[in-house]
């Protein structure tokens, strides 16, 4: 009998190779666990792993388990992936006491909205919306041809076109207080949305304020060997990315401890302070 659970079993192995990554061992309970596989689908998957890594894993013992070598695909990196498969695993995180996940999902976005701006994305059509800004808090309606929706770090957005403004804008879903399909094609078309295909480089430097061994801190944490990282992002979505990281525009006035990295003037970072959002 063929184990349903069971997929891909290149898509298993590289699930398989996340965990030993970061756990640092394997064995044959833990993947029943995480993938809820049978005994024997677990023993394949291990053999598979020990084909495919090569000297990466050793195995001290016949039926031991797998040990990670210390010879990681990369030297660091986020490990997002690794907490995104657990989460995903049929325990969920049940059983992982070790591992905390301190971020706080402010979203409050109405799954109808959701629903109907995507709809409108890829249909090309338009939506008349009810929406709050801080100019208009108390709303106004907006005729609107949304082309993207965006999970920026603390919101969702989406990105469209405003009649009203003539131009291509972000539009925070929560803020939506009401939707409604409008069908009318888009009088612009997505690719006319220059701050949206466009991409550019934000070069990010330890805050020069810092001590010369607080800003030898702050690379080492960030980017390691490297002296700066250079971000290559939709110019539209540079402004998210900048607040979330707390990237310092202005150096007198952004300040240490609250500021502990810098847009490298480089950067243009005046040209993304008026942005498009509303």
């Amino acid at each position: 009998m063929t184990d349903t659970s069971f997929q891909s079993g290149a898509t298993r192995s590289g699930e398989l190779e996340t965990i030993l990554e970061w756990e640092g061992r394997l064995d044959n309970a833990r993947i029943r666990e995480v993938l809820g596989v049978k005994s024997v689908w677990a023993s394949r998957l291990i053999a598979e792993l020990v084909e495919r890594l090569g000297t990466r894993v050793r195995r001290p013992q016949k039926h031991g388990p797998l040990i990670a070598a210390g010879a990681s695909s990369r030297k660091k990196g986020s490990p997002d992936e690794y907490l995104r498969l657990l989460a995903t695993s049929p325990e969920g995180l049940a059983g992982q006491s070790l591992v905390h996940d301190a971020r706080v999902d402010m979203t409050s976005v109405a799954p109808p909205v959701f629903a109907a701006v995507r709809y409108a994305a890829q249909s090309g059509t338009g939506l008349q919306i009810v929406y709050r800004s801080m100019s208009t808090p108390e709303g106004q309606t907006r005729l609107v041809f949304p082309h993207a929706l965006v999970r920026a770090p603390r919101r969702w957005h989406m990105r469209a076109w405003c009649n009203s403004r003539e131009a291509f804008r972000d539009f925070v879903l929560a803020r939506i207080d009401g939707v409604q399909a409008a069908p009318v094609a888009a009088p612009r078309h997505p690719k006319d949305d220059k701050a949206w295909h466009h991409l550019v480089d934000l070069t990010v430097v330890p805050h020069p304020s810092l001590t010369s061994a607080q800003q030898a801190l702050i690379a080492a944490e960030y980017f390691p060997g490297a002296r700066a990282r250079r971000l290559r992002v939709r110019e539209a979505l540079a402004p998210y990315i900048l607040q979330d990281l707390r990237v310092a525009i202005d150096p007198v006035r952004e300040q240490p401890p609250a500021y502990q990295l810098l847009l490298a003037p480089a950067s243009s970072a005046a040209h993304f302070k008026a942005g498009g959002r509303v």
